[in-house]
């Protein structure tokens, strides 16, 4: 894996950073950069979220963020979200995301920083997808049937929800599960891998309302948009179907 990361990392370098990439944007439209983005998908592959999904981030977070191509981070290559968290800045939380088989359904299970799996926030999802109760149990994390670069488009590493729009695949359902109410209050902000090396830095108080947006608009109607809440123990449960 390490070989791949050097790999990726002389082809990223080839390329301009997508933060002059952003600021074309704001001043030409995301029409634009056409032919570096189908050179960066060519280059990097699942190590970069795709053109489609990096434009529609783009317009969606630019209707909440007004520096977006100054929140374009560069990072070394990690391939776990404690990595990740360690070189990102002290007031940034990682995006962790990973897969889960719970009863035979795939699902992607995301948080704001490290956040264990609650055995009662399964219990809930699985209610909701009618799977048996036992299957909130014997659920797997990252199982080795999972291929993220075929399920997700995207390398072990920088797995999230920014799925590439109506990607096709296996999974079912993608969980979102709470953070404290007061990182919101405390101004702290979330890194959103754009790829291996990159992250976008958006912060707490409009991150949910962009990844409600982006789902709306980029997932597929078979995939289930689970929100929980922490108010209680029932989840809000957000249809990206108007």
């Amino acid at each position: 894996m390490r070989d791949q990361f050097t790999y990726l990392e002389q082809m990223h370098r080839k390329l301009p950073p997508l933060s002059e990439i952003f600021a074309t944007w704001r001043s030409s439209g995301t029409t634009a950069c056409s032919d570096v983005l189908a050179r960066r998908e060519q280059l990097l592959g699942a190590g970069t979220l795709s053109s489609a999904g990096l434009r529609l981030l783009y317009d969606i977070a630019t209707q909440f963020v007004d520096d977006l191509p100054a929140r374009v981070y560069w990072h070394e290559a990690t391939q776990r979200a404690v990595e990740t968290q360690a070189v990102l800045p002290p007031h940034v939380f990682v995006q962790k995301t990973v897969s889960v088989d719970m009863a035979g359904k795939l699902l992607l299970w995301t948080s704001v920083g490290e956040q264990a799996q609650d055995l009662e926030q399964r219990r809930t999802v699985a209610s909701l997808l009618g799977l048996p109760r036992r299957g909130a149990k014997q659920c797997s994390i990252n199982p080795v049937t999972c291929c993220s670069e075929k399920e997700f488009a995207m390398l072990p590493g920088m797995v999230s929800p920014f799925l590439p729009p109506l990607h096709p695949g296996r999974l079912t359902a993608v969980v979102q599960v709470p953070w404290p109410a007061d990182w919101d209050k405390q101004g702290k902000e979330v890194g959103v891998s754009l790829s291996l090396f990159e992250s976008l830095l958006l912060p707490l108080t409009c991150f949910r309302a962009i990844l409600r947006q982006y789902v709306t608009e980029a997932y597929a109607p078979t995939i289930r948009w689970i929100e929980l809440s922490s108010q209680d123990l029932l989840p809000q449960e957000y249809e990206q179907a108007a």
